[in-house]
């Protein structure tokens, strides 16, 4: 066998053994039935999200747009005490429910049930993301704000100093080494948010694209199409959603 052969396939066996070893981490095996989300965060993006931040450069800020109940901070916060990684963390969800529309009219409600309001599921919704964070991570809460990506951004570029959620004050701005971008997965959404954190990328930074597969059909997925044809990118891996490296 070529010796370049079996040395790729040692680098691969011991690259799926260590996936193997942390997908079976029983603190995370817990916190996904402990946490709202369960289901929606898939092995491939537990991987992914390990792979950035072990690799993340120095002195930049890691950004999640699209919070719902706190699983992926959850995860991201545990892999950077993991890393021993000192890196903020920033997030951002209005939590505000889909507008459904029936024969071209808002409803109130959450699809299915009359009784749940929108603005008793935004209060829920927000309530579980900060339990959830105060519980798991009283010593190394994230920087989370109730804004829309537009909002966030907004205050981003500006460098504005502002209250988060848990009350703490943080100044906004900076350099980005990791996004997780998981809001609104429209393509006029994906889009702004891909090219709000493209203003900050570092060189070397990292963006984890959910629900970008080949084979789904939100704007999510199809902006990826666009994005392994940007040269300034380089697919780092698919599992099935796309982790990109900017060059």
């Amino acid at each position: 066998m070529n010796i370049l052969v079996r040395r790729w396939q040692g680098l691969r066996n011991n690259y799926r053994f260590r996936n193997e070893a942390l997908l079976k981490d029983d603190y995370l095996r817990r916190i996904r039935s402990m946490v709202i989300g369960e289901g929606m965060l898939p092995n491939g993006n537990i991987l992914q999200m390990n792979y950035a931040i072990q690799h993340l450069p120095k002195e930049v800020a890691i950004v999640e747009i699209g919070s719902y109940g706190g699983l992926s901070a959850a995860v991201i916060l545990y892999l950077l005490q993991k890393h021993q990684c000192d890196t903020k963390f920033f997030s951002t969800d209005p939590w505000i429910y889909e507008s459904y529309t029936r024969e071209g009219q808002q409803i109130a409600f959450i699809d299915g049930c009359t009784r749940i309001t929108k603005a008793n599921y935004h209060h829920y919704m927000k309530s579980a993301f900060m339990n959830a964070m105060q519980f798991l991570q009283p010593h190394q809460l994230p920087h989370s704000f109730e804004f829309t990506s537009q909002e966030f951004f907004k205050l981003w570029n500006s460098n504005e100093t502002c209250n988060d959620i848990f009350g703490n004050h943080i100044q906004l701005g900076g350099p980005i080494g990791f996004a997780y971008i998981d809001g609104d997965h429209s393509l006029e959404a994906a889009t702004h948010d891909f090219e709000q954190v493209d203003q900050h990328l570092i060189s070397g930074g990292f963006i984890l694209l959910d629900d970008s597969a080949d084979y789904l059909q939100f704007g999510s997925a199809t902006l990826m199409k666009r994005l392994k044809h940007d040269n300034r990118y380089r697919v780092v891996n698919r599992m099935p959603h796309y982790l990109i490296q900017k060059i």
